[in-house]
């Protein structure tokens, strides 16, 4: 197993700045899991206790409306990160995150993320950037459809 999450961390756009023995590390912190498609993976309003990369499969990132209907406000594929907001800011999860077919998810947790970071803070605070420039593209996504909105 250990072998196949080092193999798919070297393929994931996150990790590309990272050395082969950091992806080596990494690899050994993180775990594999499948979940059915139609899965909740993460829901609105829960504390985080993880974030993940989507390995295979396709997740859909839901809000509810006004009128209690789901609306999907993305839809993340492979090497796409997410979770990650609750982890660092510490505040409950923004939106519900289902499973929208079978797929395969790598987990990282706040304990092992905050182990990593004690043990190596160089290493916890390259990841922590990785994780700061997702958001920031996320952001300038998001900023964007606003902007097409107003």
């Amino acid at each position: 197993m250990y072998d196949r999450i080092e193999h798919l961390l070297r393929e994931n756009p996150f990790f590309e700045d990272f050395t082969s023995d950091e992806v080596d590390y990494f690899a050994k912190q993180l775990s594999l899991r499948s979940f059915p498609g139609q899965t909740v993976v993460i829901n609105k309003d829960e504390y985080g206790s993880f974030l993940f990369f989507v390995v295979e499969g396709e997740v859909e990132v839901r809000l509810e409306s006004g009128d209690l209907k789901q609306i999907i406000i993305a839809t993340l594929e492979r090497g796409a990160c997410a979770g990650e907001m609750s982890i660092i800011d510490d505040y409950p999860r923004s939106a519900t995150i289902v499973t929208s077919k079978p797929s395969e998810l790598l987990l990282l947790t706040k304990n092992r993320l905050e182990s990593i970071c004690e043990e190596d803070p160089r290493l916890g605070l390259k990841f922590i950037r990785g994780i700061a420039k997702s958001l920031s593209i996320k952001l300038r996504q998001t900023s964007g459809r606003y902007a097409d909105l107003v």
